[in-house]
């Protein structure tokens, strides 16, 4: 493979070797935690969409249950403020118990809630203990499960968590400026010699500092195109097998085109980054030197 001429010979430094494995890992493990929070971020957002609005009544098993699931269905319909009234079906019910009692669910014969589903106008109160007491007069036994308590603690857990992931991933970044700084400086002591004479016949330290920005932009770029490739491959890989290991317990883990499109800029980012840490790194060891 070819490489841009230099008049320093860095490609003989045994420090800088290791750029492209540093910078590869390093954009492999920022890729995945931008993913993951990218990830985290969707869940919470889809989370919020599909239970926001809404109202799960739990009639409970006995003798009197279909009488009590018809009185729960008519006051729910003339409640002001709630637009929809729908009675889950067993096999909806069967469906979401799967992943727990397994598919033979229906020869159990357990003693199952009837459970229905009220929505909520948009921007109108429900009054869930009062609701709660017309319910329980109608038919005694009847809990009334508002989602948007725990739907907030579970959102602010999402939020949490996916902060958490892009923190990592802007110290995973400032692992590779330092990393970068430590090889910089070490190619300066290396070529001290060589940094005088290129001083001596005119060699500003902008020029110097270019020499060390072509070295530095050739094997961060390949470590960085690796790196972006495995982590690539890694939330590919995530995305179609994840959803199945999960046999619908999780959202689906999908990424939009915007978000692969922030992915891919990343290793460039990281690589502007790694080569604009190298010019003000000589730069300043050099008007130190001077």
């Amino acid at each position: 493979m070819m490489r841009p001429p230099r008049d320093l010979p860095l490609s003989n430094d045994p420090a800088s070797r290791y750029i492209p494995w540093t910078v590869g890992l390093l954009v492999f493990l920022a890729t995945l935690s931008l993913a993951i929070g990218f990830f985290l971020s969707s869940a919470g957002e889809n989370w919020r969409r599909s239970l926001s609005g809404t109202l799960t009544i739990q009639v409970p098993a006995g003798p009197d249950q279909q009488a009590f699931t018809g009185s729960v269905i008519d006051l729910l319909s003339t409640t002001p403020g709630i637009d929809a009234v729908r009675r889950i079906t067993d096999d909806e019910v069967a469906t979401m118990l799967e992943p727990w009692l397994g598919d033979e669910i229906s020869t159990l014969d357990l003693p199952m809630p009837v459970l229905i589903d009220a929505t909520v106008r948009r921007g109108h109160a429900i009054d869930i203990e009062a609701l709660s007491t017309r319910l329980m007069a109608v038919a005694p036994g009847t809990v009334v499960d508002e989602h948007a308590v725990w739907l907030r603690r579970l959102t602010d857990l999402a939020v949490i968590a996916a902060t958490v992931s892009l923190s990592v991933m802007v110290l995973v970044l400032l692992s590779a400026v330092m990393t970068v700084v430590f090889t910089t400086r070490t190619g300066l002591a290396i070529h001290s010699d060589i940094v005088e004479v290129l001083h001596l016949i005119g060699a500003k330290d902008s020029y110097i500092a270019r020499q060390f920005q072509i070295h530095t932009l050739w094997l961060a770029g390949i470590g960085a195109a690796c790196g972006s490739v495995l982590g690539g491959s890694a939330i590919l890989l995530i995305e179609v097998y994840g959803a199945r290991l999960s046999n619908g317990l999780l959202p689906d883990i999908t990424l939009s085109g915007i978000q692969w499109g922030l992915l891919c800029l990343l290793p460039v980012a990281a690589v502007l980054l790694v080569v604009a840490t190298v010019g003000i790194t000589v730069k300043r060891v050099l008007g130190r030197m001077m």
